[in-house]
């Protein structure tokens, strides 16, 4: 690939979540479902709701086999335990949630998995016999960790591309889900493993990930994954890090190295990282968000570059009840997406570097302050803490007004394209009408209770209406 290719989604202005359905229960051969494929469909319903009808893109967890990292690197068995009873078969359920999530603006895709392989995996003979997963100096396969109780391979690419099983996999992959229909696809801890036996350099590893992901991209399928990828040879930056463990098991002594010195191997393929690590503040800047985009891991960065939220956590730590999730899903989206939204609008033009953090000045007069939590317009301060004023769309013509603590007065609004607008509360069920305000020299009157966001949509100024 001689330059970065188009994606199919910008996932800078994109809202892309994972949602965790099931995990494996070897022991009694069944799968411990959190979330059916029909409760899915609920969730996303009121997820619609709550972010106005923008487009979403969720990758399925535990959609496979028993769940969560089961059959890795195979990707062909649908999870029969998140179909319900009146339902044919698990893959007719996933088809029918993909189909249906339209209807939310949503985008159904799925989580897979490359980097590992497990013993109990049927094309395992496999994968031993075409040296696609690493091998210890004497040959034999080395367990590099253990998953729910299972020995687990890391993948050498470039065995696993050159024997032709990785396309054999992927194509199949692609029989069963429509993923190509969905155009995107998440592949978690994509990294480079090298291997002993026979020894594979981190340069051929690399270059064989990139022949994958460009097979798949041929395909039409974006793809996103979980870190950010600079690896050095026979580098992994913890000592604790169980590929590091097994280049230390292999070699009397390793190199020590920097991840700032070694190459973005996938910058141009991958557009978007679930952590996006590994990566300066400077070089938030020089990378466009719409090139690569993430949630940042370095929490000076994030306090001002802001990041992509996550959505699985929230589902995961509460139940699957809208009454309790509503509020910390907008907390999130609010303060955390949709100030990364706004900013990823403007060229980042000038990093500040302070000692409690950064400071960004951004085209058309944005200013983001990390320290202070703080986003400016020509100084009309539209952020501050949890109190936040942010236009959806690009017209500016639907905003949304957010405050953790509550807030009672004027909010800047210097993007308003319009003079009055419909407020409207927003819950899960959808928008509660709440008057209308005035727009009055860039300024707007509002009472926001706390942990409530309010959506402020313009109308027609010739429209009556009752100011709030």
């Amino acid at each position: 690939m001689n330059k970065p290719y188009s994606p199919n989604y910008d996932y800078s202005r994109t809202l892309w979540m994972k949602m965790f359905l099931a995990k494996p229960d070897f022991e009694h051969n069944r799968s411990q479902v959190l979330i059916t494929f029909r409760q899915a469909l609920e969730i996303i319903k009121a997820v619609d709701n709550l972010t106005q009808g923008i487009r979403k893109i969720i990758y399925l967890v535990g959609w496979q086999g028993l769940g969560h990292d089961d059959c890795y690197p195979e990707m062909e068995q649908v999870n029969e335990y998140l179909k319900e009873s009146d339902e044919k078969s698990a893959r007719e359920a996933l088809w029918n949630l993909y189909e249906q999530a339209k209807k939310y603006n949503t985008v159904i895709s799925f989580h897979g998995n490359l980097a590992d392989a497990y013993s109990a995996t049927p094309c395992s003979p496999e994968l031993v016999a075409t040296d696609s997963v690493l091998k210890n100096s004497d040959g034999s396969p080395a367990v590099i960790e253990v998953f729910n109780g299972r020995d687990a391979y890391k993948t050498s690419y470039k065995g696993y591309y050159e024997s032709g099983l990785f396309k054999k996999n992927w194509d199949r992959f692609c029989e069963v889900t429509p993923v190509r229909e969905a155009g995107t696809v998440h592949l978690d801890n994509f990294c480079i493993a090298q291997n002993m036996n026979p020894y594979t350099s981190v340069e051929e590893e690399a270059r064989a990930r990139n022949m994958m992901l460009d097979y798949i991209i041929s395909l039409g399928i974006d793809v996103t994954t979980e870190y950010t990828y600079r690896e050095l040879e026979l580098r992994a930056e913890s000592p604790e890090h169980p590929i590091r463990r097994y280049y230390a098991s292999q070699r009397s002594e390793l190199p020590v190295g920097d991840w700032r010195n070694a190459p973005f191997h996938t910058l141009g393929r991958i557009p978007a990282s679930w952590w996006t690590n590994n990566i300066t503040a400077q070089e938030c800047v020089e990378i466009p968000p719409a090139l690569y985009s993430g949630h940042l891991t370095d929490p000076k960065q994030l306090a001002a570059f802001y990041g992509a939220m996550h959505g699985e956590d929230i589902w995961m730590d509460k139940s699957i009840d809208p009454k309790d999730w509503a509020g910390e899903f907008l907390y999130q989206f609010c303060t955390l997406q949709l100030p990364y939204f706004y900013l990823n609008r403007y060229e980042r033009l000038e990093l500040i570097t302070q000692t409690q953090g950064y400071v960004v000045n951004f085209s058309s007069g944005v200013v983001s302050n990390g320290i202070k939590q703080e986003i400016t317009k020509e100084g009309a301060v539209i952020k501050s803490g949890g109190d936040v004023i942010l236009p959806l769309d690009d017209d500016n013509t639907l905003f949304i007004a957010y405050s953790k603590d509550g807030r009672n007065g004027a909010w800047n609004i210097p993007d308003a394209s319009f003079e009055k607008a419909e407020v409207s509360e927003i819950t899960p069920d959808g928008n509660i009408p709440a008057g209308t305000a005035a727009v009055e020299a860039g300024r707007i009157q509002l009472d926001v209770k706390p942990g409530q966001a309010l959506a402020v949509k313009k109308i027609d100024a010739r429209k009556a209406g009752v100011l709030i």
